[in-house]
């Protein structure tokens, strides 16, 4: 009983996808912490503008600094974090594009079972970290 998913079932090679896809996903960093700090911003004053946030205020590399209203700061913060996150991405798309387009191919012939890419996410995710590192060698 419950509602919680048991691992038992799930097949390795599917366990072994998700979690690549995760590391991924942590590396280009999924602004976590500043969701959820936004979310309890307009959750305890009542205000916000989500949808402003995520379309007509946020343009990667244009972040604005004059948010408004009691969750101003934490949505600037947010917004800026999505930018770092594009830059990221933009990263790997120059630093690693065909092992990028690899894995968008192989994940279009094998939508059904994406664990076939995983050889993909890990080639990709390899190049990503290498880059990443490199670029912060450089600050």
């Amino acid at each position: 009983m419950g509602g919680g998913v048991s691992v038992r079932g799930v097949d390795p090679a599917i366990r072994e996808f998700e979690a690549l896809m995760d590391q991924f996903d942590k590396i280009l960093d999924r602004c976590d912490s500043e969701t959820v700090e936004y979310t309890k911003c307009i959750n305890a004053k009542g205000c916000g503008d989500v949808a402003g946030l995520f379309s007509r205020n946020f343009r990667p590399g244009k972040t604005s600094k004059t948010y408004s209203g009691p969750c101003g700061a934490k949505a600037y913060e947010l917004s800026a974090c999505f930018e770092r996150r594009e830059d990221r991405y933009a990263l790997v798309r120059t630093n690693c594009g065909k092992l990028n387009e690899d894995y968008e191919i192989c994940m279009m012939q094998n939508s059904k079972n994406p664990s076939e890419c995983a050889q993909s996410v890990r080639k990709l995710l390899e190049c990503t970290q290498n880059a990443l590192n490199y670029l912060n060698s450089k600050k």
